[in-house]
């Protein structure tokens, strides 16, 4: 992984797919392939994921936790023992709670919605990079001069440096 990828110093703001490619993986790295919201991932992705979010202080939005519980619901009656197993790792994740009030106020809600724009506006005030799979949000933060990172483009396109 480049030396500018594993830089510990930046916060980092995650996005629901992205948070949930790392749950998965860490709760069993095998049933990425089979799970629906995953299905374009697997298990070499879970890893450089892994390694680029590895050390650095993360932080999720209310929103985004409800998004990834949502998906996640479709382990059905496994979805107590996914939640379990990422107890810890979901208590060390940072929690940023944005104001629905600061929210409304943003000019982005109308165009990206109550989860993208509690993104912006939680890496804003935390100076952090925001990590995600939507183009659009990945977009509109590097023009609003955030740091961003697409999981694909940016992350895992590096899987093909590290083949044999």
């Amino acid at each position: 992984m480049s030396k500018k990828l594993l830089d510990k110093g930046k916060v980092i703001v995650i996005d629901t797919s992205p948070l949930l490619l790392l749950l998965m993986g860490l709760y069993d790295k095998n049933a990425i392939n089979n799970f629906k919201r995953l299905s374009e991932y697997d298990s070499d992705d879970y890893d450089l994921l892994y390694q680029f979010v590895a050390k650095r202080k993360i932080i999720v939005t209310p929103q985004v936790l409800s998004e990834v519980s949502n998906f996640a619901d479709q382990l059905k009656s496994k979805f107590s023992e996914f939640i379990e197993e990422n107890r810890p790792i979901l208590e060390k994740i940072d929690e940023k709670y944005i104001p629905k009030i600061d929210i409304l106020a943003s000019q982005d809600v109308v165009k990206f919605g109550f989860t993208d724009t509690s993104i912006i506006l939680a890496a804003k005030e935390n100076n952090a990079l925001v990590l995600t799979d939507d183009f659009p949000l990945c977009n509109i933060c590097k023009r609003n001069g955030l740091d961003a990172k697409h999981m694909k483009t940016e992350i895992l396109s590096l899987k093909e440096i590290f083949k044999v």
